[in-house]
């Protein structure tokens, strides 16, 4: 079952998410950040710039590790309103 519901979930990431990401207040959001984060990491040393890395590395997986829990959570609700 599980192998099942991974590739639900890649399928979900690679193919749809992006379609509900299609908006202006999205790409508006997204390019702050990049010039946000940009204007920051050109004040960093490089040693500052590897660490930041790193600990951005460690967060996007929490994060990867929370859409998953998050997917799961909603495919069991859709599931189980799908039995009523």
């Amino acid at each position: 079952m599980q192998s099942f519901v991974d590739a639900l979930y890649h399928h979900a990431q690679e193919c749809l998410v992006s379609r509900y990401l299609q908006t202006t207040e999205y790409r508006r959001a997204v390019f702050g950040i990049e010039e946000g984060w940009e204007a920051f990491r050109s004040t960093l040393t490089a040693e500052q710039g590897e660490r930041l890395n790193a600990l951005l590395a460690q967060k996007q997986e929490v994060t990867r590790l929370e859409d998953k829990a998050s997917f799961c959570c909603a495919l069991s609700m859709g599931i189980a309103l799908g039995r009523l």
